[in-house]
Order: C-alpha cells, then sequence, then structure tokens
C-alpha cells in the first residue's frame, strides 16, 4: 500500500511562509495513542487552535509503518479543525523512508496538504554530520526519490531530520521548518504539539490508573 501511494505524492516549491501552520505529534499509553495538533498564526507566533484525537491502536508499533497506529486519530482531529492550515509538520518522516512513504507523506497525502516530516531519529539513508550554525545541513544519502537532510535549527544543539512529506520540496522544507524554529529545536507548532499530546496522555492515564 505504501508503494503504491508513494506514486501520487507531489513534491513541488511551496509559494512563500504560510500564515496558518499546524504541528502533529503523539503520546501514548497501553495501546491508547492519543494525538494533538497544535495550530498557529505564523505571523503572530499565537496559538489559534488545539485539536485532539484518541484511540485504541488497530496495528502493532513498527518503525517505518507509524501511519497506520497513528493516522486514524490524527486525521480525525485534522478533520475537526476550523482554521484551515497552509502547511502541516508531523513528528516522524517525509518522503526520506523506505518506501518514500512516512507518516508526514501520508497523512499529507490524505488531507491533501502541504506537509513537513520533522524527527531527531534517522529511519535509512548515510550522511555527514551538519556544521555547528543554526541553517547548517547535510544531505541524506539515501536515494533521489527520498530527498531529506540533517539540519542544525540551534546552534549547540543537536540537529533534526528533515524531510518533505507532500506538496513541498526539499528547500521549501528547510526554509519553513527555520522559519517556524523561533526558540527551541523543533518546529514551534510541533514542540507544543508534543506537550498537549503528552497532557492528554497523562490525564487520560491519571483517570484510569487505581
Amino acid at each position: 500500500m505504501q508503494t503504491e501511494l508513494a506514486t501520487f505524492v507531489s513534491l513541488q516549491p511551496l509559494k512563500g511562509q504560510p500564515e496558518i501552520v499546524a504541528g502533529v505529534d503523539s503520546a501514548e499509553w497501553k495501546d491508547m495513542v492519543f494525538i494533538a495538533v497544535v495550530v498557529m498564526d505564523s505571523t503572530t507566533g499565537k496559538v489559534v487552535e488545539i485539536s485532539r484525537g484518541r484511540a485504541y491502536a488497530q496495528f502493532p508499533y513498527i518503525a517505518g509503518y507509524r501511519a497506520f497506529r497513528e493516522g486514524p486519530p490524527a486525521i480525525k482531529a485534522l478533520r475537526a479543525l476550523r482554521h484551515d492550515p497552509g502547511l502541516i509538520f508531523f513528528s516522524g518522516q517525509g518522503v526520506c523512508h523506505p518506501r518514500f512513504l512516512g507518516i508526514a507523506s501520508h497523512l499529507g497525502l490524505w488531507m491533501n496538504k502541504p506537509s513537513i516530516g520533522c524527527t531527531e531519529r534517522r529511519l535509512v539513508g548515510r550522511y555527514e554530520p551538519p556544521g555547528e550554525k543554526r541553517g547548517d545541513y547535510s544531505v541524506i544519502r539515501y536515494s533521489p526519490q527520498a530527498p531529506g537532510v540533517v539540519l542544525r535549527t540551534r546552534e549547540g544543539v543537536a540537529p533534526l531530520f528533515i524531510s518533505p512529506g507532500h506538496k513541498t520540496d526539499l528547500l521549501s522544507a528547510i526554509e519553513n521548518t527555520l522559519c517556524m524554529c523561533t526558540k527551541y529545536r523543533f518546529p514551534e507548532p510541533l514542540r507544543r504539539a508534543h506537550i498537549e499530546a503528552g497532557k492528554d496522555m497523562r490525564r487520560y492515564r491519571d483517570e484510569h490508573t487505581v
């Protein structure tokens, strides 16, 4: 399925900086998956909406197949949004993936939205360490069909693995990631989504723990 869906992914320049940007991240407790979508105004840096989704996992955790585990609650949360994001950051890979369809590509294609994969873990390929300055990057060598970079978003801080998901290209992914990394290592919508997903997980855990 991933190999077939990957043929529909479009890598193209994203024109300009989208005003409304979202970040999607997850947390888990036992077999429950918690999704948070944080939507921000990129011009003001303010959060304008938070959407959440929960679901029992119907698919085991296997590297490279996260969309099958986290996709259903993520799509539910994205479809519940009142705002229309012009770009979505996903915690995970884009096309830099064994079958060119990481979670950012899979769900970006599903939602028909520009998307970027952003993670701290390598899935495929080889790379040289990037320079130490903000904006330095090195190319991940895997396949011309799976462009990705190791990007330094803050000086002296561990880099991130960035790849386009859908309706973006590599340069757009780099530029927009740096634009949304204002104070921290991760793009701000994604950083806040990580926090919100963790809060929801802990609330649920506390309510269901005797």
